[in-house]
């Protein structure tokens, strides 16, 4: 399947773009602890690590050598990123064995119960493009997603795309709740289909773009303009006051980086030998 080139992609993306924020709606606290490219990498690199595990167990020491393995983040950011999720409450100290120094640990529930959304949400989209079912077969077998979501990111691990996303996707990529800034701009876009070079959205405040998000006022101004002098998005009259539009080209962009990640997935299914 052609993802880039189905007629159903601008709106299925769109739709997709929508249930991600649903996600975060839904638990803004866990949504944040994963609320920026290298959060988001290195989350899914732990929950792949946990699903891997016999007993559900992921020791420090191996989950710092994935992440410098594929240059994710330093050391001191990944254990950083441990510690606040044991603070929230989303990674837990496993039971003590003999050798305490191994410092194990698991995932809280709500952890494994927004993976299978994501993970559902993906399919969804994918079930859209060509008429499958994989969705419901995920929802049938509570026994794939720990079969699935390790293939997922090995996936996502080998490209480039996906990990060192490029131009304005990557502006925003590296912002806290920055992946979930542009999806509310892509689920803002008021004609999916329109091929003019600027796509006028449903967005004319900064209220509503931040609305929700751990994003500051001055931080978002900061990276919007940035955007705007690469001609990715822009004002239709005064700044934050008027009908904001984005580029055919971020579009393209934004597109790339999700069919990318879509392809991914729809391998990672086809692997395991479940249908579509």
């Amino acid at each position: 399947m052609d993802i880039l080139q189905n007629a159903e992609l601008r709106p299925a993306i769109r739709q997709q773009a929508e249930a991600f924020l649903g996600i975060h709606a839904h638990a803004p606290l866990l949504a944040s602890v994963f609320a920026t490219q290298q959060r988001y990498m290195m989350g899914q690199i732990f929950l792949s690590l946990t699903y891997k595990s016999s007993d559900g167990r992921v020791l420090l020491a191996e989950f710092l050598r994935k992440v410098e393995q594929f240059r994710i983040a330093s050391p001191n950011t990944a254990e950083a990123f441990v510690r606040e999720m044991v603070r929230e409450g989303i990674g837990i100290p496993a039971p003590e064995r003999k050798d305490r120094r191994s410092r194990p640990l698991m995932v809280a529930e709500a952890a494994h119960v927004m993976m299978r959304r994501w993970m559902a949400i993906h399919l969804h989209t994918l079930d859209r493009l060509d008429g499958g079912a994989r969705a419901a077969t995920l929802s049938t077998q509570p026994d794939l997603l720990p079969i699935l979501q390790p293939r997922v990111v090995d996936g996502i691990l080998q490209s480039d795309v996906c990990i060192r996303p490029s131009g304005t996707f990557a502006l925003f990529s590296w912002l806290n709740d920055g992946g979930l800034l542009m999806d509310r701009l892509i689920a803002g876009l008021t004609d999916t289909r329109e091929r003019a070079s600027q796509v006028a959205t449903a967005l004319s405040s900064y209220t509503q773009l931040r609305t929700g998000l751990a994003i500051s006022r001055s931080h978002l101004t900061r990276k919007l303009h940035a955007a705007e002098a690469a001609g990715s998005l822009g004002w239709t009259g005064a700044r934050g006051r008027s009908t904001l539009w984005v580029s055919r080209g971020f579009i393209a962009e934004y597109d790339a980086y999700q069919a990318e990640k879509l392809a991914i997935v729809a391998n990672s299914f086809a692997a395991t030998g479940t249908g579509i």
